[in-house]
């Protein structure tokens, strides 16, 4: 039936009122569909939106309180009539069941489940549709709409559907606040912005923020007051002259390597200039964590120059042994040529006794070169065992007493209290020993004095040779824990004795060194754990 031009006129005003009202969107549009419904005799009225993308969802409904409409549905689902219906724009599309239906309205009525149907679809600002106004189950749905009543039903939707599309704008505009805001936090990336150029500070994602107690700590600072304890002004480092050309307008972005000053963690940072939201031009700066970048840099580099070192080391050690292995060979059989031709009784012995000095030398060369592949290799062989140190010292010394040749006496410091330790006896006396015959070396008057004693503060144990020899050069004491060092070229030996016991002490958790001054003596010292003392 008709309406009435009277029932008609206050209806829209009331409506128009409504929609011009304080209300909520939401309440607006929900009130409008009850209105419409009853004045209409619709018992169902909905909303769909589209997410932009493939659905159809279910914004608002009233009258459907069974849940029969679709919550939402792809846009593929819906047959090509029932998108054209929908499309056509210049009023709104209406069908019923019963009387002359075709198949395709009919389609669209079971596709909703109902028995009457009116859609009037909505557009955004580009004519793009985004939803559409539903009504369903008109109670005296075998009176058809007549033309003019069709075209007022569009009016009044079209009216509606203003509101629809500003709440759709506003909820854009959320949503993109909040996905950009999203992306801006969780991208692994700090960010902010300040001006161009007061340097005021506009922005910081929640990344950038934390580390200095949140985005409170920005607000009302400049870019410097912000970032740093001690600037007073722009920084001698600011990228600005890097990204603007000669007329003031944006160029490139430009990146550096920043070392942040709280807790040294170092950004790969990169700057550019752009306008701002309110038309100054403005700085943005984001960095990327680089720390474990930059961790890995410096092990290669320190890798490299290991590898460098030992390249180098392998070359001096092959140059160092053809000639260290070649002396001692080379008397061993020239001495033994000569011994053959020789008559000569006391000359021959003097013959036997430098081959037997060489070949002792050659023995240890070659015992040394074994220790020294089995330090390297980590394979160096260590019998642990609890070791009384004073029995232990008395037994070196013992060895030195029956030795007829050595220049100056070895003796054993007096009054020494009885510790014991946890170590290696054998090589530990390695260590010992090497010390005393480097001392016999260069020692040709006064004494050598091995001794110990305990060191509280470190609960160790600091054994120590003293010499009264030649002395050390300030500038050689440095090198002589090193491979291959002889500071005497003329002296015997081959130079690695003190390079293992350097691994050696630091593998039973010592240290070890000395103290020297030329013309009064030397002093070699290492230190040892302490197990108990007796």
């Amino acid at each position: 039936m008709t309406k009435s031009k009277e029932s008609l006129s206050v209806f829209l005003l009331q409506f128009l009122e409504r929609l011009n009202g304080h209300e909520s969107i939401e309440r607006k549009i929900t009130k409008s569909l009850i209105d419409i419904c009853n004045y209409y005799g619709f018992k169902k009225g909905f909303v769909y939106q589209t997410d932009g993308f493939r659905y159809f969802f279910l914004k608002e409904t009233i009258g459907n309180e069974g849940g029969t409409l679709r919550s939402r549905f792809e846009m593929g689902e819906m047959t090509t009539q029932h998108s054209d219906r929908i499309e056509a724009g210049k009023k709104p599309f209406y069908t019923r069941k019963g009387g002359n239906i075709s198949l395709s309205d009919m389609d669209i009525l079971d596709f909703y489940g109902v028995d009457s149907l009116l859609i009037r679809q909505f557009e955004d600002s580009e004519g793009k549709i985004i939803g559409f106004i539903g009504f369903a189950d008109r109670e005296e749905a075998s009176i058809p709409f007549a033309e003019d009543e069709l075209q007022m039903i569009h009016l009044i939707l079209g009216s509606l559907s203003k509101e629809i599309a500003v709440r759709e704008y506003k909820e854009r505009e959320v949503r993109a606040s909040n996905t950009l805001g999203s992306i801006m936090n969780n991208m692994g990336v700090d960010i902010y912005v300040n001006s161009f150029d007061s340097h005021d500070m506009l922005y910081a994602n929640a990344s950038m923020a934390a580390p200095y107690g949140g985005i409170r700590h920005f607000e009302g600072k400049k870019c410097w007051q912000a970032l740093y304890t001690d600037k007073t002004g722009e920084c001698e480092f600011c990228p600005k002259r890097h990204l603007i050309d000669e007329n003031g307008q944006p160029t490139r972005v430009y990146s550096w390597d920043y070392q942040r000053p709280f807790d040294k963690c170092w950004f790969r940072v990169f700057s550019a200039a752009f306008p701002w939201i309110d038309g100054q031009m403005a700085h943005v700066i984001t960095s990327v964590d680089i720390d474990h970048q930059k961790k890995i840099e410096e092990e290669l580099r320190i890798a490299k120059e290991k590898a460098e070192n030992l390249d180098r080391l392998k070359s001096a050690f092959l140059a160092n042994m053809s000639h260290e292995i070649r002396t001692p060979l080379n008397a061993i059989v020239g001495f033994a040529s000569m011994l053959v031709e020789e008559d000569d009784k006391k000359e021959r012995q003097g013959y036997i006794e430098i081959m037997q000095e060489n070949t002792e030398l050659l023995l240890q060369l070659i015992s040394d070169i074994l220790d020294l592949s089995k330090i390297e290799a980590g394979t160096l062989d260590f019998n642990m065992g609890y070791l009384n140190i004073k029995d232990f010292c008395e037994d070196i010394l013992r060895g030195y007493e029956i030795k007829e040749d050595k220049p100056v006496p070895v003796l054993l410091a007096s009054n020494l209290p009885d510790y014991r330790i946890y170590t290696d006896k054998k090589r530990l006396m390695q260590v010992v020993t090497n010390f005393i015959n480097n001392a016999l070396k260069f020692t040709s008057e006064g004494q050598i004095t091995l001794e110990y004693h305990f060191k509280e503060d470190t609960n160790e144990i600091e054994f120590s040779v003293t010499d009264t020899g030649i002395g050390i050069a300030p500038d050689a004491v440095g090198q002589v824990f090193d491979r291959f060092v002889k500071l005497n070229t003329f002296s015997k030996g081959t130079g690695l004795g003190l390079s293992i016991c350097r691994s050696i002490i630091e593998h039973l958790g010592g240290t070890i060194g000395l103290e020297s001054e030329v013309g009064v003596g030397s002093r070699f010292w290492f230190t040892h754990p302490c197990a108990e003392s007796a």
